[in-house]
């Protein structure tokens, strides 16, 4: 084989990977972020899980629903690096989701800015007061749109358990976030 032909077919891999890739990047790093809350975390993470697919690109292009394959992927890895750390369920130190950028490209509407902020921003107190597995299954469905059937697979449980948890989630949320029983928080 010659030296073209050997960076001719590297450069193929690499494409077809960046073409399988690419759309999913930005929901993987938006819940790469959701589960880590930093910035620099959730950017590892990605760049661990894109680091240890990238010689296995045949197998991502055999895969039919790519999307949820990544995050299941991203997930597991999440679990293996992060989620062992010790840490409290509350942690007030952890910055708001709604200062990522992805959230500040959804403010549209200037005149209503604000309260889209503060609401993004006590969403999250709410969210950090839930246990790790009922947020997840939160995440996924509610702001991330996965089926029931998917955040299953995503998360490796039963269907009637995503279902129990989503329930309990949103009956969790429903009370925390119901008029006076929100305490007014610092900014972020």
């Amino acid at each position: 084989m010659s030296l073209i032909e050997f960076f001719r077919g590297r450069a193929a891999k690499e494409d077809r990977f960046t073409a399988l890739v690419r759309p999913h990047l930005r929901l993987m790093h938006r819940m790469a972020y959701r589960w880590t809350q930093d910035r620099v975390d959730a950017e590892d993470l990605v760049q661990d899980v894109l680091t240890h697919l990238f010689p296995r690109t045949e197998e991502l292009s055999a895969v039919e629903k790519l999307g949820p394959w990544l995050i299941k992927v991203l997930y597991r890895r999440y679990v293996d690096l992060f989620r062992r750390r010790a840490r409290s369920p509350i942690d007030e130190t952890v910055p708001c989701i709604s200062d990522d950028a992805f959230f500040q490209e959804q403010l549209q509407d200037e005149s209503n800015r604000y309260h889209q902020l503060e609401l993004q921003r006590l969403l999250n107190r709410a969210l950090v007061q839930l246990d790790e597995t009922w947020r997840d299954v939160v995440l996924l469905h509610d702001v991330e749109g996965y089926t029931a059937l998917e955040v299953a697979e995503i998360l490796e449980i039963s269907v009637g358990t995503v279902k129990s948890r989503l329930h309990r989630a949103r009956k969790k949320l429903k009370s925390v976030l119901e008029p006076g029983t929100v305490a007014a928080f610092a900014a972020c």
